[in-house]
């Protein structure tokens, strides 16, 4: 059987003569949103539109992700990019709605360059987005302003929208940057999290660089430079950090001679193991082993940024 297609409504606006923004403001935006239309049914515009939620519950569908939204939350969405909003069943939800002709006022107001242009108007156009006023301040009080703006149309208010859109754009640009950002971060950090995770398995072999830059599906030169940026040190000063981590434990949990303990956890010779071990706890083995308390390791005293923010 041939799978149905969903439905999907084009909604288009004309954009007032001589202007790049069409503003819905007002009571009549002041409702249950979605109970006219299935939850499902998507639609898409001819502008950009900006929403501003002033109170409220319920879902926010761009694409393929759901949002929950409440009240003080703003969405961003490129034209002919699907979405729909739905209230909570029972919700009265306050939006006000701006819709701009991005393409225009990028072109005839932005001084850049025909491949500047087309860059940005790339990036304004790629995603949609929902975002909390808590969180995205400035673009948040941007957008109130455009909406001020257009409620009130006092004199010069043309040349004053340019304005805030001009720093309109710019946020938009900002907020794709941060989210690059976070996306090479993610991609670094799950780098990182394979090479320590190797390291954690194999400590007590013979590892090269080249081994741990291969579990971690990285060129060696490549591997080198995202793990010392991310961990301030060298990778093999980190399996020496390990070796000796797991070397102080077994010198408190067990009743073994430097020489058996230093080999169990990958050095090859005494005198590595004792130059390593003082050079990262400011004691040798023995003097370790003869303190009355003794640690349960070192790794904790180190401050290991790669390691911040991975979730379970």
């Amino acid at each position: 059987m041939v799978k149905k297609k969903k439905k999907m409504e084009y909604r288009y606006y004309e954009m007032p003569s001589g202007s790049y923004v069409l503003p819905l403001l007002g009571p009549g935006w002041e409702q249950e949103y979605g109970v006219e239309y299935p939850d499902d049914l998507l639609h898409f515009h001819n502008f950009l539109e900006i929403g501003y939620c002033y109170h409220g519950d319920g879902n926010l569908i761009i694409e393929d992700r759901v949002y929950e939204y409440k009240g003080n939350m703003f969405s961003v969405i490129p034209a002919n990019i699907p979405h729909t909003t739905n209230s909570k069943p029972g919700h009265i939800c306050k939006w006000e709605f701006l819709f701009i002709d991005i393409e225009r006022f990028i072109n005839n107001e932005m001084r850049l360059d025909a491949m500047s242009r087309s860059s940005v108007l790339s990036i304004v156009n790629k995603r949609g987005t929902l975002k909390s006023a808590q969180n995205h301040a400035i673009m948040s009080r941007l957008i109130l302003e455009i909406i001020r703006e257009c409620r009130d149309q006092t004199v010069y208010y043309e040349e004053s929208l340019k304005g805030y859109l001009y720093a309109l754009v710019v946020e938009i640009l900002r907020l794709a940057d941060e989210r690059d950002k976070s996306r090479h971060t993610k991609r670094v950090n799950e780098y990182i999290k394979k090479s320590l995770d190797y390291v954690g398995e194999h400590y007590m072999e013979q590892l090269r660089v080249e081994d741990i830059a291969e579990a971690s599906g990285l060129s060696e030169s490549h591997f080198r430079r995202v793990f010392e940026d991310a961990m301030n040190m060298k990778p093999l000063d980190y399996v020496n950090l390990v070796r000796v981590d797991k070397a102080c434990f077994l010198i408190e949990k067990e009743d073994a001679s430097m020489e058996e303990i230093g080999y169990r956890v990958g050095f090859q010779t005494q005198s590595t193991f004792n130059r390593n071990f003082k050079r990262l706890t400011g004691l040798s083995p023995y003097q370790w082993k003869s303190k009355e308390k003794t640690q349960e390791g070192i790794l904790k005293n180190y401050q290991i940024s790669a390691m911040k923010g991975w979730e379970a």
